[in-house]
């Protein structure tokens, strides 16, 4: 009987090995009819349903197992694989509970501190990741997610202990090659760094792979190790390449940068003073004095400011969530821009209740909202929550268009626009167009804080930004890195800037990258406008 149920387990095996998965799925379910109780037959036709994307029937039948027969340790990691990859993370989370005191093997326990990461509890993730580790040393998932803690923490004698003890076993894994150089590249050995980096098995890699994020990653990584070792033409050509493959990924195919566009020309449009009759609603609604506004364009010091600004004892800042963009947009599924600024005060009222309770909200703090491209949403800001205060960040726009593209951000319809200097040039344009707008329109009195100065003048511009916002200045401001090391996680490109002291390596990078020249007629007025120089090519 064994010798039976054996055979057609390794026939049904043999098959899958061929790719004829029809025919493997027949002898599996011979097998589940020649022995119910035992786990084999269940788990691999679990396996073939998950390969033909029938997540909810491989789940309904590992589930079935457990329930009706036996909690066998292979049809309980099974399941969480498919609840993982089908990316039920909520019924994984439950899943893994009931069973890690009973089951505690390596894959639950990586699972477990998965979960707790995405979720952005990571020192709780990094105690699970670790005992998976133990348990399987040999076994890169956690690893990897372990190695990514680390980095986006700046862990960084953690991470090199972890690379130092996984090497033996991770020796050939390209991707721990990359965590390798990422480390050295974090900690300034930009020679070590290129040596991995420029080794045959990691070109051969690159050459022979097309678009996937981890590729994307090593472009990344190439561009700014390069930019360290004065390699600026090199820097920005892998950035590129980079740019293109995140944009190319099927994830990214559906997002339309026009949507965003079309936004911006809609509200420069309708925001004209010469050609709009309306006037705004002068209703404060509920008292938000304390409300300020972080915006900028992207890569202009928002995240430093950010930092520096959640240093001070009396302030809550909230970072890079889209609040704001959440009310904005369930106004607009029924309402239009007239209706926006002719808003009645319970109107009013009511979306500004709906954005003060979706974070927690201290009305004994100065709350700072810090997403970066609220700039756009300037006019609705104003109309919902025209008490509010308004900072705005500014850096060179050369630099900041640069500093755009060759850095890697997750893509969205915002984000699209830095696939190369002319895209990012003309989405600059239209961005500070709409501005000037805004500021006709509604009369806005804001407070502009260049990055250079900051970087330059630090003590008077920090006290002239907290005057501002009604703050006295605190010692703790001045160590504001220690701030930034101190957090969990930091939600954006900067997380391995703003952990350090300030350093003036980033003003007027531009002038390292000849090619920035041809975008100088695009943004030439706003680098007057921000009282700049514009550059000699």
């Amino acid at each position: 009987m064994n010798e039976d149920y054996e055979y057609i387990l390794n026939q049904g095996l043999v098959k899958v090995t061929q790719k004829k998965y029809l025919e493997s799925k027949q002898f599996f379910l011979n097998l589940i009819e020649k022995n119910k109780l035992r786990y084999e037959g269940y788990l691999n036709l679990s396996n073939i349903l998950a390969l033909e994307k029938k997540y909810n029937e491989a789940i309904d039948l590992l589930e079935n197992y457990l329930n009706k027969i036996d909690s066998h340790q292979e049809i309980v990691n099974g399941l969480a694989t498919h609840l993982f990859n089908n990316k039920d993370y909520k019924k994984l989370i439950t899943h893994v509970n009931e069973n890690l005191s009973k089951h505690d093997n390596h894959i639950l326990n990586y699972l477990k501190g998965y979960c707790l990461n995405i979720n952005n509890n990571n020192s709780e993730a990094e105690i699970f990741l670790k005992k998976s580790l133990r348990l399987n040393k040999n076994f890169w998932p956690s690893c990897e997610l372990l190695l990514n803690i680390y980095d986006n923490r700046s862990m960084l004698s953690v991470m090199r202990g972890l690379i130092k003890n996984s090497k033996n076993h991770f020796s050939d894994n390209i991707k721990f090659k990359y965590f390798e150089s990422l480390y050295l590249y974090r900690t300034s050995d930009y020679v070590g760094a290129d040596k991995i980096l420029n080794s045959k098995s990691f070109t051969n890699y690159i050459e022979k792979n097309e678009n996937t994020n981890f590729l994307a990653d090593c472009y990344g990584l190439l561009s700014k190790n390069n930019d360290k070792l004065l390699n600026h033409k090199q820097s920005l050509d892998y950035a590129l390449k980079r740019n293109k493959i995140l944009i190319g990924l099927d994830v990214n195919k559906d997002i339309n940068k026009k949507d965003l566009i079309q936004t911006i020309e809609t509200y420069t449009n309708f925001f004209d003073v010469k050609s709009n009759k309306f006037s705004v609603s002068k209703t404060r609604g509920l008292k938000h004095s304390n409300l300020t506004f972080l915006i900028g364009f992207p890569r202009s010091g928002t995240t430093l400011l950010d930092t520096i600004l959640r240093s001070h004892s009396k302030t809550l800042v909230i970072e890079e969530k889209p609040y704001l963009l959440n009310i904005r947009h369930h106004f607009f599924k029924n309402h239009n821009l007239s209706e926006l600024i002719n808003l009645e005060e319970k109107n009013k009222i009511d979306l500004q209740e709906k954005y003060f309770n979706s974070f927690k909200f201290d009305p004994n703090k100065t709350i700072i909202d810090k997403f970066p491209l609220n700039l756009i949403e300037l006019g609705f800001i104003k109309t919902i929550f025209p008490e509010s205060k308004i900072i705005l960040a500014i850096r060179h726009p050369l630099d900041s268009i640069l500093s755009c593209v060759l850095t890697s951000f997750k893509i969205n319809e915002a984000m699209l626009n830095f696939e190369n200097l002319e895209t990012t040039a003309f989405f600059y344009n239209k961005t500070f167009n709409l501005m000037i707008k805004y500021i006709n329109f509604f009369e806005i009195y804001s407070h502009h804080i260049k990055y250079e100065n900051v970087v330059l003048d630090f003590d008077n511009q920090i006290k002239n930004l907290l005057s501002y916002l009604n703050l006295e200045f605190e010692d703790s401001i001045k160590k504001f890195y220690e701030t930034a090391k101190s957090r969990e996680k930091i939600h954006t490109p900067s997380y391995d800037q703003v952990v350090k002291p300030l350093y003036s390596s980033s003003i007027n990078r531009h002038l390292n990258f000849s090619n920035i020249g041809k975008i100088v007629p695009v943004v030439e007025k706003w680098i007057d406008f921000f009282g700049y120089k514009s550059p000699k090519y």
